[in-house]
């Protein structure tokens, strides 16, 4: 998929607040990840095929997780989240 694919699915969503943070490339150029957050509690992944994944943060641990680098959270499959081509 091309990053445009994933912008429209996304947008199409209509999820509040959501800022879109990095996209990640294969070899050939297309996407094969895309990390997003909703807040600052709430972080999104969806995988080259549009496959929702979230990882939320207790608020008793915030500023104890690194969220710089969103593609080393453990995310937790989550198909509410999943995309519409």
């Amino acid at each position: 998929m091309k990053t445009a694919d994933f912008e429209r699915a996304i947008d199409a969503m209509g999820i509040h607040g959501l800022e879109l943070t990095k996209f990640s490339y294969g070899i050939n150029g297309q996407v094969v990840a895309v990390y997003a957050h909703v807040g600052m509690l709430t972080y999104l992944k969806w995988d080259n095929a549009g496959r929702g994944f979230r990882f939320d943060i207790d608020e008793r641990e915030e500023g104890c997780i690194v969220t710089s680098r969103p593609e080393y959270l453990d995310y937790c499959r989550d198909k509410d989240f999943d995309l519409t081509f």
